[in-house]
């Protein structure tokens, strides 16, 4: 007896084949978020009817308000990941510090200040997903990387390096 004599689905196969590669697909390529690739500008000289016919049922390369390209969604993953190691960092570096302070005024900003330190990083990166909009792509990767460069946690850095 084999292992499989138990199962009723082991020795059965599947009599539509289109679904096997409806399996492996990721889409459609009519899909207006699809992207393939950079798009190439074919020369006027290399042209022929087909391509002007393609371009006549186009509505335009854009994409719709609100998609964004692969690989913005990748850079917004990737600079999601660095803020996130910056809070962490933070919360990290600030961790292993603590002053002594004669007012309770003091220590209570002090405590403050170490929390807006935590926050900061990710408050930065949602700030400035719902402050820039999606179409202004150049503006909002210039305020990520002003956020990368401004938020980065000088004590975690120079603990490790002093």
């Amino acid at each position: 007896m084999t292992a499989d004599a138990g199962r009723d689905d082991a020795a059965t196969s599947t009599a539509d084949e289109g679904d096997d590669d409806e399996a492996l697909s990721w889409g459609d390529s009519s899909d207006r978020s699809y992207v393939e690739g950079p798009v190439v500008a074919v020369p006027d000289e290399l042209r022929d009817d087909a391509d002007d016919a393609d371009e006549a049922d186009d509505d335009g390369d854009e994409l719709p308000e609100g998609v964004i390209s692969s690989a913005a969604l990748v850079g917004h993953g990737v600079v999601a990941a660095i803020l996130l190691l910056y809070a962490v960092a933070w919360l990290k570096s600030i961790g292993s510090v603590a002053p002594a302070f004669d007012s309770v005024l003091a220590d209570w900003m002090w405590r403050i200040g170490t929390w807006f330190a935590v926050a900061a990083p990710v408050l930065w990166f949602f700030g400035t997903l719902w402050l820039v909009p999606t179409r202004a792509m150049r503006q909002r990767a210039m305020w990520f990387v002003a956020g990368i460069v401004l938020l980065i946690p000088w004590p975690f850095v120079i603990g490790k390096l002093g």
